[in-house]
C-alpha cells in the first residue's frame, strides 16, 4: 500500500529570496495545518495571525435609539444599528458597561488604560494596546500604530488626540492623515534614505548615551522621591531605545508590495486644515488600517475617530446637520436635537459598517479577515445622557475564528470595560499583564467565549 505523504505546510513568516532582496510572503492556504510535520517543523504554521483593533468615539451617542430592546441574537434592530443589520452575525453590543474613572468630558485616557491618569498626583500608566504591542514585539514592522482624529498627543492641553500610553506612561502621537499613514506602510525607500535613517540612529543612540550617563552621575546626589523620578525619566528613555532597535532592525527589510490607494485630492484629507471632507476621509483611513492588517504591517491599532469634546470630525455638517456633537449631546430633551443626534449617529455607523465589511471581504485563512481580528467600537461617554462613566455604548466585532462567540445583544450589569479588554487578551493567547487596568478588570466576559 503506497504511503501517503502530507506536505508541510509554510512556516508564517516565510521570506522570498533572492537578487539581494527578502521579502515576507502574505498568508496563503498553504500555510494551514494540519499536518503530518513533526511539532518542530509547524509550530510557526498553526493558524492565521489574530489581531486588535481598538476604536474610540468620544462624548458616547444617542442611546435610546442604539441600544437594542431585547437581548440575544434576535434582537430587534435599532435605527443606529440599522447599517449593520447584514453583520448581524458579526458582531455583539455589550451594555451597561461602566468605568470607574471616566465621564464627563475627558474620558479619552481612561479607555484603554483604566485609570484616573487626570487626577493630581496620578501616575500615568501604560495602555493595553501597547501591552498586546510588547507581546507580539517585533514579529511585525510596526508593533502597534496610534491613529486619530487629530495629529500629535494633545497632552498638556484639555483633550488628548491619541488613545495610545507608553510603558513608561508617555502618549504615543497619532497620524490622521490617511496618504501620509499609506506612505509610511508601504512606500519603499531609497538608498540614500535608508542610509540617512542609519546614521540618524546612530547620532540618537549617542545622544541617549550621553544622557544616561549623566543621569546616573546625578543620581547619586539625590534623595529616594528624586531617584524615583529620575527612574522613571529612564524607563522613558529604555522605551526609546527599544523602539529604535525595532525600526533599526526593519530598516533594511522592503515594505509589502501593494496597488495604491486613489487618494484623489489630498486637500479634504487632513483634518488638521479647513475643508475636511468627512466621509471621503474616514473610509479611506479605514481602506488604509485594513492595508496595514492585511499585509501583517501591524497587528495593533488604536483609533481615536471622534474626540471627547471638540470631536474634530464636523458632526455632518456638510449634510445639513445644524449642530455640533458635543452639544446634541446635552440635548435637553430637544426633539430637533435628538433628531439630529440619531441621524449624525446613523452616519458615523454607516461608516463602520463600510470598514467592517471592508475586512470581511478580504480572505484569510478559512475565513476572513474579520474572523482573525478583534475589532472594539466603544466610548468613555455613557449612552443615557451627558457623559456618565456607566451605560458606556461598547461593541466588539470580528474574531470568530479566535473563538469568539457573539451573543447579539448582551447585558452585563456592573463589569467594567476593562473585562472586554481581558477577552480579547485571552482570544489572542496573550497573559494579562501584572496590574492589568490598574486593577479595573476582574475577569473575562464569559459569554463571549
Amino acid at each position: 500500500m503506497p504511503v501517503i505523504r502530507q506536505r508541510c505546510p509554510l512556516a508564517r513568516r516565510t521570506f522570498l529570496k533572492g537578487a539581494g532582496i527578502t521579502l515576507a510572503l502574505p498568508w496563503l492556504d498553504a500555510m494551514r495545518g494540519p499536518s503530518l510535520c513533526s511539532a518542530a517543523d509547524s509550530e510557526d504554521t498553526a493558524k492565521p495571525l489574530g489581531r486588535a483593533v481598538f476604536c474610540f468615539f468620544g462624548l458616547g451617542l444617542n442611546g435610546r435609539d442604539f441600544t437594542p430592546a431585547e437581548t440575544g441574537l434576535d434582537y430587534a434592530v435599532t435605527p443606529i444599528l440599522k447599517p449593520l443589520e447584514t453583520l448581524r452575525n458579526d458582531f455583539t453590543v455589550i451594555s451597561v458597561l461602566k468605568l470607574t474613572h471616566s465621564g464627563g468630558h475627558v474620558g479619552d485616557r481612561t479607555f484603554l488604560t483604566g485609570t484616573n491618569t487626570r487626577a493630581a498626583g496620578a501616575k500615568l500608566r501604560v495602555s493595553c494596546d501597547q501591552e498586546l504591542a510588547a507581546h507580539f514585539g517585533s514579529q511585525t514592522r510596526f508593533p502597534s500604530l496610534a491613529l486619530g482624529i487629530k495629529r500629535g498627543t494633545g497632552f498638556g492641553g484639555y483633550y488628548d488626540q491619541t488613545l495610545s500610553w507608553s510603558p513608561s506612561g508617555t502618549p504615543i502621537p497619532s497620524e490622521n492623515r490617511p496618504h501620509v499613514l499609506f506612505d509610511l506602510l508601504f512606500r519603499q525607500d531609497s538608498n540614500d534614505t535608508l542610509d540617512a535613517r542609519e546614521a540618524e540612529f546612530i547620532r540618537r543612540a549617542s545622544v541617549l548615551d550621553s544622557i544616561r550617563e549623566e543621569a546616573n552621575r546625578v543620581n547619586e546626589s539625590l534623595g529616594a522621591e528624586d531617584r524615583r523620578k529620575l527612574d522613571e525619566y529612564l524607563t522613558g528613555i529604555r522605551d526609546l531605545e527599544r523602539k529604535m532597535q525595532d525600526e533599526k532592525d526593519w530598516l533594511r527589510k522592503p515594505k509589502p508590495s501593494v496597488q495604491r490607494i486613489e487618494f484623489g485630492k489630498e486637500q479634504g484629507l487632513d483634518p488638521d486644515k479647513s475643508g475636511l471632507e468627512y466621509r471621503r476621509y474616514q473610509r479611506l483611513m479605514y481602506d488604509v488600517i485594513a492595508l496595514a492588517l492585511q499585509t501583517d504591517s501591524t497587528r495593533v491599532i488604536s483609533y481615536l475617530a471622534r474626540m471627547d469634546g471638540s470631536d474634530g470630525t464636523g458632526a455632518w455638517k456638510e449634510l445639513g446637520n445644524p449642530y455640533g456633537y458635543h452639544e446634541m449631546t446635552h440635548h435637553g430633551e430637544d426633539p430637533d436635537k435628538l433628531k439630529w443626534f440619531t441621524q449624525a449617529d446613523i452616519w458615523y455607523m454607516e461608516d463602520w459598517a463600510y470598514f467592517l465589511n471592508r475586512l470581511k471581504s478580504i480572505p484569510e485563512g478559512d475565513g476572513s479577515l474579520l474572523d482573525h481580528t478583534l475589532v472594539a467600537y466603544g466610548s468613555s461617554g455613557g449612552s443615557i445622557n451627558a457623559h456618565h462613566n456607566h451605560h458606556l455604548p461598547t461593541m466588539l466585532a470580528g474574531g470568530l475564528r479566535l473563538g469568539i462567540n457573539h451573543q447579539g445583544h448582551l447585558v452585563k450589569e456592573d463589569v467594567r470595560l476593562g473585562n472586554l479588554w481581558a477577552t480579547m487578551f485571552d482570544r489572542l493567547h496573550v497573559p494579562l499583564p501584572e496590574n492589568f487596568q490598574g486593577g479595573e478588570s476582574d475577569g473575562v466576559i464569559t459569554e463571549l467565549l
